[in-house]
């Protein structure tokens, strides 16, 4: 019997070789460019030593390589771990260092996280092609990487282990110990049938994604399932409030099928998609389906009622693949404030002593099925802590209801989903700690209504130091992933502790709430409300903003946070912003001249 892999890249050569597999806004990579790249793929590999079992960096900025690159290591049998290239170059080569790589595909400005990778190899393009076999690969796989030019495609193994690594995901970086999550080819192929299954994925689909290609949804329920069913995946840019009206074109231009979004996108789609409505009455479009975070019921609602659309619910975990439970999109497994039910795969609630739970008795939420990681790479604790008895712990509390659905009530473990990002918290006070003004510290999520979570840090300064709120976040800044740098930091005497010493979380808390709620109470200006609006917002000091301050130059002022600044300025002022209103910002000024206008004589 063939390796699933083996088969699915077999189906890919009986497709059509001008069909799109990716298409993004670097250019499309056509099912005959990708077979090519992957034969030349394996050529590299084996020249240089590199074989199945062993593992492989990938990261670049172009969405084109970054997937050429991952799947010929998957076809190869390497396993590929694929990092955002946006790192912090700490972050990333701790990652780095945690993989125990072999070899590293990489643009050529990212070489100095993978010094100590035996092979590197740039994916920047080379300066030139000759004859037809070039013009085609640039027309439909895009030019090839220097590191590719003249070497000559060969067959890739015919065999791959089932039971070997497909893939490895790190949760974590920095100081923290990484979590290095293993996905078998197994465990992967298993879990894309079950997407295609539940969602009517096939040959025909043409799915939009425009999530973050190093987190699992992006690559997952992205170009591997378009891959795996032998459809399309279209990524026509980064994701960005400026465009979401080029993003819902994309819907109707494009003829998209299935629509994969986290709830932050889909918030901003609700408050800024005014005049918009009939986006998704397309005829075409299948599913619009959520994932990598909490829906909120009030969300899901209003946007299936405001876009007469039926929004589909995931939950899984980077651990499960991409999913497990499913809420939607038939009549019968559709319920809007739960995560549905488990598909191909076995979910339970367990009490504190190990029993399991009846209908509607919180406890932890449990999952077995063929979807399971592996475990964590090279870490025998923390995979014996998860996997028990056969069953994941997924750390999140939940509860069933007499007709089989799950609804999530709470966290057990402690770790922060923000926009649809997980955050363990510890490696954000760990880097806190390491500041030499900083005493001690304490990290976790506050609600928020655009990202689900923010991260709030709570600190002691060490005696006789002077350090501010703006100057912890950007020391954070430089050593983290943008999306862990706390959204707001607080400075307290000193940190509330229980008997033990240990920081009280449910305390540390409290304070943070009481404090922000103190901040938006006092008096100033609507100038430096604004200011202190967008400071807090932006993760910045409102010392180093002005009126002049754009997108362009602050460093945090992205989509979402946009969309957050909008309702920090609604919040602080006490006024709405009209969808027009929100899309005119696009400076520090121009928010506080609408402000102004909306505010009574």
């Amino acid at each position: 019997m063939k390796s699933e892999i083996v088969s699915v890249f077999e189906a890919a050569k009986a497709v059509k070789p001008g069909k799109p597999l990716l298409a993004a806004s670097g250019g499309t990579l056509t099912y005959g460019g990708l077979i090519e790249r992957v034969g030349r793929i394996a050529a590299l590999l084996e020249i240089n030593g590199v074989s199945a079992g062993d593992r492989a960096i990938v990261s670049s900025e172009d969405n084109i390589e970054a997937v050429a690159a991952f799947l010929g290591c998957l076809r190869c049998g390497v396993a590929a771990v694929m990092l955002d290239s946006r790192l912090p170059e700490r972050e990333a080569r701790a990652l780095v260092s945690a993989a125990s790589a072999a070899a590293a595909f990489v643009d050529p400005d990212k070489r100095g996280w993978v010094e100590s990778v035996p092979h590197v190899f740039g994916l920047g393009k080379a300066a030139t092609k000759a004859g037809m076999l070039g013009r085609l690969l640039k027309k439909g796989g895009g030019e090839l990487p220097a590191s590719l030019e003249g070497v000559e495609p060969i067959d890739p193994p015919q065999e791959i282990d089932d039971n070997s690594d497909a893939y490895i995901m790190f949760t974590s970086g920095t100081t923290s110990k990484p979590k290095g999550v293993r996905i078998s080819h197994r465990a992967l192929f298993s879990h894309l049938g079950t997407l295609s299954r539940q969602f009517g994925i096939d040959e025909t689909s043409r799915i939009l994604n425009v999530l973050p290609l190093s987190h699992a949804d992006g690559i997952i329920q992205g170009p591997l399932s378009a891959l795996y069913n032998r459809a399309a995946v279209y990524r026509p840019f980064d994701f960005s409030l400026q465009r979401l009206t080029d993003l819902l074109d994309a819907i109707y231009r494009e003829r998209i099928t299935h629509f994969i979004a986290v709830p932050s996108i889909l918030a901003i789609i609700s408050r800024l998609g005014s005049g918009r409505e009939d986006s998704f009455s397309t005829g075409d479009l299948k599913a619009v389906i959520s994932t990598a975070g909490y829906l909120e019921k009030g969300l899901w609602e209003g946007f299936e009622k405001k876009f007469s659309v039926r929004v589909s619910n995931i939950y899984g975990l980077t651990e499960t693949v991409a999913g497990g439970l499913f809420s939607g999109p038939g009549d019968s497994d559709h319920r809007v404030g739960t995560v549905g039910k488990p598909v191909d795969c076995e979910a339970a609630i367990a009490l504190e002593d190990g029993s399991i739970a009846t209908d509607f008795e919180p406890g932890e939420l449990l999952l077995r099925g063929p979807n399971l990681m592996t475990g964590y790479f090279e870490d025998d604790e923390a995979t014996g802590e998860a996997l028990r008895g056969g069953w994941l712990h997924t750390g999140d509390l939940a509860v069933r209801d007499r007709d089989g659905f799950f609804t999530i009530a709470g966290r057990k473990k402690n770790i922060i989903i923000s926009g649809g990002l997980n955050i363990q918290p510890e490696e954000v006070t760990d880097i806190l700690v390491e500041n030499p003004a900083v005493a001690e510290a304490v990290t976790f999520g506050l609600e928020d209504p655009v990202f689900g979570e923010v991260v709030v840090s709570c600190v002691a300064l060490a005696s006789g130091s002077c350090t501010g709120p703006a100057e912890l976040a950007q020391w954070c800044r430089e050593r983290l992933a943008h999306y862990k740098v706390p959204q707001r930091v607080y400075i307290f005497p000193e940190l509330p502790k229980g008997r033990s010493g240990k920081v009280t979380l449910d305390t540390a808390r409290k304070m943070a709430i009481e404090a922000s709620s103190a901040e938006k109470k006092a008096d100033g200006g609507v100038r430096e409300r604004v200011l202190s609006a967008a400071a807090e917002t932006f993760r910045t000091s409102a010392s180093e903003l002005s009126e002049f301050s754009t997108p362009a130059d602050v460093a945090g002022w992205d989509s979402l946070a946009h969309l957050q600044f909008i309702v920090a300025l609604e919040e602080a002022f006490g006024v709405t912003l009209a969808p027009a209103d929100i899309i005119k910002i696009d400076s520090i000024g121009e928010a506080e001249r609408i402000v102004r206008e909306k505010l009574p004589a």
